[in-house]
């Protein structure tokens, strides 16, 4: 069957009406909260011990404050646990302007706030409300008196050295992460303490660097005393952290060696470049001919080595995203062409290290600087420590995050692999992906970019030797995503499209060494390249092998059609995954797309069309507030020919992918820009808006928005992926005039602090990609040319597509 280059939806000449979101979004009375009737006894016993534990943490805190160093300012802060979420477009202004508290940071999806004791005065209010329920509780007194919006605390503490310092003396390394707390109403007292530190680090000789801008400090060399020291008197500290990454690798198996035994053909080509955030490129191997002779990107030694174990690690990464699929399946036989040339930028010279994130997020401004045309990267260094149930995002996710947002950029992140899953199974169990140690690694939780997980395919023929129930199906040791909404939303009020990961490509899987036991098995395993030319060859499983295959098919993409941006190269591979071959028990659907994303990736429905399977790709942008339609026009022969079957004679499938900057400190909305999407009947902008007891707009009942932002009481996280796949039946087509209405809408949400929307954009880019596909029993080889006819669209890269019609022919 003759492939065909993707279609172009002509935005400007295919939308039909911009219209408003008119229906109630927002967030106002929390009913659930409003209707509350408290516990007073409950509520007076918790609050009693909470403010003696306030009282004796805040003698402490003064105690160890070190007299001899010079800090302008002394400011407590207050961990705050609500009973529901915490609106901050309702109560801000509230707790600010009653108790004197600011607000800094928000977790638990807003269930959890940290505030500065900004006006002590007016805090005394707080503590006079504390000490007043605690009367009416425990001595029944109805005459005491204490402001209404205490009831809704479930607890509160002083912020103290013990949740500051989260490294101990065996885990500090070299560089350690200080996040820093922004004050956005006392600026004066936040640059004051800043100043002081800084002074104090250079009188003390103590290395850093710091970015006041995303709150963040990198101490290097620095020693437990004088950390605690640094927690114990400057009072702008959050968190300290320790930054120990690793290479993702759980398994590398030992062949009989042999020379490579290739070259690349292709190599004086021009292909698109791909940044390998690793252990180093070795210029020991094949992939000299492809990689950039540039060694000024590195945090450890030359990029152009690579001595990470006896065969690397950023090699066998680098020929995977360069060489792709086919040449590992095919052993590197035959002529072999590449689909991608190669930066190396060195991240760690071993296996495991200390990263300066803030170094790493400099190498890739500059990298970009350097090299404008790259987009797409690679990186397989995780954080060694798992994040923690509904964990909020790290500041080295964020800082990916903008990066990829600023430089219209992807980074394919492994998800890490559970090195502990082989010593704790003994078969392929899916109940074991319930388990919290088995949730991702730092920064993969990261929106804007890719995040890939590991199918058990080891790109091999013939039978599949590992444990897996298939070789689509997700290997036990790839990790899963970490936010479980079902524990702080109904399903009804969850959002069913934040997972992670987004997809899953083959990364080898264990096999049996014996029937009761799994283990590192050569049959079952991934053949990849080493830096070792004494090797050869190795033998690997990881989910550090599935993230460059999928940037390889990010590679695929910019050959054929260059001028993609990077969130439509995510739409379009997250398309063409599929779940079809992933069948889970019903105990164990839950677990579905936090093992497996959107499923397998699929190079071939990715970036081809054919005859009968139409790819449509719109990339447009959208004001907050408003909503576009465009019209899909369907041929005329679907409903006036004979196609042996009236019922699901097409199926669509269609993916909205957007970039968004994100937000610090407030989980619920690190992506404060609602954007939805869905198909509906041939109705305006006005009708598809209207209650649907007036009027019905669904295709399908089971078809609505992509996401939703109604809710009033408990807002859900939004997410910047999602995906619809329906099927149409031909009396729909004939109803509805042959066309249906494609709905995009956005909206900022009002739960952002006054501080960060003030210059938050108001316009936002978005991509979209609608498969339109026959599934009647013979095709008819018309529907691709027909949709081509009769929308306003074009052959993407058309010159390309016709030589390559002109080749068939």
């Amino acid at each position: 069957m003759p492939i065909k280059n993707h279609l172009r939806i002509n935005a400007d000449k295919q939308l039909e009406e911009s219209g408003q979101v008119k229906f109630n979004y927002g967030f106002g009375e929390n009913e659930d909260e409003a209707n509350i009737e408290p516990n007073y006894i409950f509520m007076a016993r918790t609050f009693r011990e909470d403010l003696r534990s306030y009282r004796s943490d805040l003698e402490v805190k003064a105690a160890v404050k070190d007299e001899t160093i010079d800090v302008p300012f002394d400011v407590d802060y207050l961990e705050v646990d609500f009973m529901g979420q915490f609106h901050l477009e309702k109560y801000y202004s509230i707790w600010y302007n009653t108790f004197g508290l600011e607000g800094v940071s928000f977790t638990n999806f807003n269930r959890t706030a940290l505030f500065s004791i900004a006006d002590r005065d007016k805090f005394q209010v707080f503590i006079s409300s504390i000490e007043g329920l605690i009367n009416r509780g425990l001595d029944d007194n109805t005459e005491t008196d204490f402001n209404k919006n205490v009831i809704f605390v479930k607890n509160f503490k002083l912020l103290t050295l013990s949740d500051v310092l989260q490294v101990s003396a065996e885990n500090i390394g070299n560089v350690v992460v200080l996040k820093t707390i922004e004050l956005p109403a006392s600026p004066v007292i936040e640059k004051g303490i800043l100043d002081a530190l800084e002074s104090y680090l250079t009188l003390h000789q103590i290395s850093y660097e710091i970015n006041r801008e995303t709150h963040r400090l990198e101490l290097y060399d620095a020693t437990l005393d004088e950390l605690i020291a640094i927690a114990q008197n400057f009072d702008v500290i959050e968190s300290i952290t320790s930054s120990l990454s690793g290479v993702v690798r759980p398994g590398v198996y030992n062949i009989p060696s042999r020379d490579f035994g290739f070259e690349i053909a292709n190599a004086n080509e021009e292909l698109p470049l791909i940044g390998i955030l690793d252990t180093g490129i070795s210029m020991q191997t094949p992939l000299t001919s492809i990689t950039l002779r540039d060694d000024t990107f590195t945090l450890d030694g030359n990029p152009l080595i690579d001595d990470c174990g006896n065969d690397g690690h950023g090699t066998m990464v680098a020929a995977l995203a360069a060489l792709g699929r086919h040449n590992h399946s095919n052993n590197f036989e035959g002529e072999i062409t590449a689909d991608a040339k190669l930066l190396s930028i060195k991240l760690i010279g071993s296996g495991d290290g200390y990263l300066s994130e803030k170094k790493v997020i400099e190498l890739l401004y500059k990298a970009k600087e350097k090299y404008p045309q790259l987009s797409i990267f690679v990186l397989t260094i995780c954080y060694k420590t798992h994040k923690r149930t509904n964990e909020a995002f790290s500041n080295y996710t964020y800082e990916l995050d903008k990066f990829a947002y600023e430089t219209d950029s992807l980074i394919f992140i492994s998800i890490g692999n559970n090195i502990q899953a082989m010593n704790e199974n003994v078969d392929y169990d899916l109940n074991y992906f319930n388990n919290e140690h088995t949730n991702l690694n730092t920064p993969a939780d990261s929106m804007n970019n890719m995040t890939v997980g590991a199918a058990a395919d080891g790109l091999y023929d013939g039978v599949f030797n590992g444990i897996a129930s298939g070789k689509e199906f997700p290997a036990i040791y790839s990790r899963t995503d970490h936010i479980d909404l079902t524990a702080i939303y109904s399903v009804k009020k969850s959002n069913k499209n934040l997972f992670k990961p987004d997809v899953i490509e083959g990364g080898g899987d264990y096999g049996f060494y014996n029937p009761t036991t799994i283990d590192f098995m050569d049959n079952a395993a991934m053949s990849v390249l080493s830096s070792n030319p004494a090797l050869g060859y190795t033998k690997q499983v990881g989910t550090s092998l599935a993230a460059p295959l999928t940037a390889n098919l990010a590679a695929k993409l910019k050959i054929v059609y260059p001028d993609l941006k990077s969130q439509t190269l995510k739409a379009l591979i997250i398309n063409g995954a599929s779940l079809k071959n992933i069948v889970y028990p019903d105990v164990n659907k839950p677990l579905l797309n936090r093992t497996s994303g959107y499923g397998l990736i699929d190079a071939d429905k990715t970036i081809f069309s054919d005859e009968n399977s139409a790819t449509m790709i719109l990339e447009d942008s959208i004001q907050s507030g408003e909503q576009k339609i465009y019209p899909v026009n369907f041929p005329d022969y679907l409903i006036s020919t004979s196609l042996g079957k009236t019922n699901r004679v097409l199926k669509i499938t269609a993916t909205l992918c957007f970039s968004f900057l994100p937000l610090q400190h407030n989980q619920l909305t690190y992506c404060p820009v609602h954007m939805a999407f869905s198909i509906f009947k041939n109705h305006s902008s006005d009708d598809i808006n209207r209650v649907q007891r007036v009027l019905n707009s669904k295709l399908r009942t089971t078809l609505s928005w992509s996401q939703s932002a109604r809710d009033k009481s408990t807002p859900a996280p939004y997410s910047n992926v999602q995906k619809i796949e329906f099927n149409v039946d031909v009396a729909q087509l004939r109803s509805e005039g042959k066309t249906f209405k494609l709905a995009v809408q956005a909206l900022l949400s009002n739960q952002i602090m006054a501080s960060q929307i003030e210059n938050y954009p108001t316009e936002f880019n978005f991509s979209l990609v609608l498969n339109i596909e026959e599934t009647v029993r013979a095709n008819t080889g018309r529907l691709y040319d027909e949709l081509r006819a009769i929308n306003n669209v074009e052959v993407i890269n058309v010159a390309e597509a016709e030589a390559d019609l002109e080749g068939e022919v």
